[in-house]
């Protein structure tokens, strides 16, 4: 009686990991759906042959991130030159949804060809002049004896200014504009004239709006792409390690019954999006030990890099696998991150299936074109602008064509000269954003029929979620993995229950 009960308790918490999905799915099926439309086999005899599952293969897969790839690396050059560049590149943009805006007969000009009271259109590349913004000059400055700053979630102030510049020239904005909303890097066309200060009034402004999409092709089945980020490992945290192994586990056949396992197997991709290492394995402080305190001492890096590799062998053994660096992870600081070097991962590279991306990483899966970062740059403009939901930076993002703005002001990235390569001339059918507090995820409506879905990826290490993204429908659901015994409550608590 009591491995009965034990045997029907494993089964309801077997399919208490499978997330629960309030989308409309119409003519599809979600993952949990298509686990629950199999009998339940775990509390029946063993069968004489076992079943097996073929894993749904991807019919056409293309990188298409070889613009973030960086070859002869220089950084003797300076960061005017990706402003330049990219006001050079989205200017006629810009001058297109101006006519469309406000008319084809709108006089666009410069800032040095302005004249008092004259309405028209100017495009330019936005500076927000921010008291709380951190300065490393501020900081060392002897002379003004200042205390260094507390640590902000936002630096956001009401005494912000908005500047526009162009390639000559620089004017204060005043007037109808959301100054606490935009950021730094910002490429718009505002409409309005110059007081008599010498000031812009403006009166409207608009972005580049979202780029030309590609059509979605039909599949005849369902199929998924799994999007996990922030695995957090060498933290030392043991529910975090039970996750991760019971999501390796799903993956590879070996989770639940016979249901859950032809579900899984309708999984065709697997893309971690960045810090697969916990903030912990940094071991910055060794840098200001004396060498024979450090001498024979191992950097806490090196083990959680070995746990990785045995993880990515199971994965890359029974699905593809994308790995996408993050913040914390053993690569370049700067954007856009370069693939983790292989020679780190002796066992998993063995397999074809395993593919090193960059960070940002676009790719084409199935006719479906994703576009995601590990969320440096939203939890950036997060910091600097009034905006609070991660999904609400994206569909930002996406309206100014820019996959990060706020580069290379408060955020490290490569300086680029020739061209830039975040802005967006694509418009990707999903759009995510990885190590989010929190699950979330929406479908947005362009104006010309685009239909993107936002998601923003959980941190897997502290709420052991993922995202399944049905690439058939475009609907996405969580997948949580929050303990082998999480009843319907816990699940609630997290917002994933029904």
């Amino acid at each position: 009686m009591d491995e009965a009960r034990r045997a029907g308790q494993a089964e309801r918490d077997t399919r208490g990991l499978l997330g629960h999905s309030g989308l409309d799915t119409s003519n599809t099926a979600m993952f949990s759906e298509q686990a629950a439309q199999r009998a339940h086999t775990l509390l029946s005899p063993p069968a004489v042959t076992s079943a097996t599952f073929a894993r749904v293969p991807v019919a056409m897969y293309t990188n298409t991130s070889q613009p973030f790839r960086l070859g002869e690396r220089s950084f003797s050059r300076q960061y005017a030159h990706i402003y330049a560049t990219r006001l050079v590149q989205m200017r006629p943009f810009l001058v297109s949804q101006a006519q469309r805006h406000w008319g084809s007969g709108v006089q666009i000009r410069q800032l040095c060809e302005l004249q008092p009271g004259e309405k028209c259109c100017v495009v330019g590349t936005l500076f927000k002049a921010m008291p709380l913004q951190p300065s490393i000059l501020r900081e060392v400055s002897e002379e003004h004896n200042l205390l260094p700053q507390p640590p902000r979630s936002k630096y956001i102030h009401p005494d912000d200014e908005l500047i526009l510049e162009d390639e000559l020239q620089r004017i204060k904005l005043e007037g109808t504009i959301d100054v606490s909303q935009l950021v730094t890097g910002t490429v718009l066309a505002v409409l309005g004239s110059v007081r008599e200060d010498g000031k812009f009034q403006v009166e409207d402004h608009c972005f580049a709006g979202l780029a030309l999409q590609q059509p979605t092709p039909a599949l005849d089945t369902d199929r998924f792409v799994l999007l996990v980020s922030g695995l957090g490992l060498g933290s030392g945290g043991g529910e975090s390690l039970l996750g991760t192994q019971l999501l390796v586990d799903m993956m590879t056949g070996q989770l639940g019954d016979e249901g859950e396992q032809c579900s899984a197997a309708h999984i065709s991709r697997v893309i971690l999006a960045g810090n697969l290492l916990s903030h912990s394995t940094q071991g910055r402080d060794s840098i200001n030990k004396a060498k024979y305190l450090t001498k024979k001492t191992q950097a806490a890096s090196v083990e959680a890099i070995k746990m990785l590799d045995e993880i990515l062998l199971q994965l890359s053994a029974s699905v593809p696998v994308d790995v996408m660096p993050g913040e914390f992870d053993p690569t370049n600081y700067t954007l856009p991150q370069q693939p983790l070097h292989p020679c780190m991962f002796p066992l998993a590279t063995a397999y074809s299936t395993l593919q090193l991306v960059t960070n940002p990483y676009q790719a084409t899966i199935d006719g479906v074109r994703f576009l995601g970062t590990s969320g440096q740059n939203v939890r950036d403009i997060f910091r600097y602008s009034s905006m609070e939901d991660h999904l609400e930076i994206l569909e930002w993002t996406l309206r100014v064509r820019h996959l990060s703005p706020t580069a290379p002001d408060t955020l490290g990235c490569y300086p680029f000269y020739k061209i830039d390569p975040f802005i967006l001339l694509e418009c990707p059918h999903v759009y995510f954003c990885g190590n989010t507090p929190s699950f979330g995820s929406k479908i947005f409506q362009g104006p010309e029929g685009q239909r993107v879905l936002l998601v923003a990826v959980p941190d897997f290490s502290t709420t052991q979620t993922a995202c399944l993204v049905n690439l058939r429908s475009l609907a996405c659901q969580p997948i949580s993995f929050s303990g082998f015994g999480a009843e319907e409550e816990d699940l609630e608590g997290l917002g994933l229950g029904p």
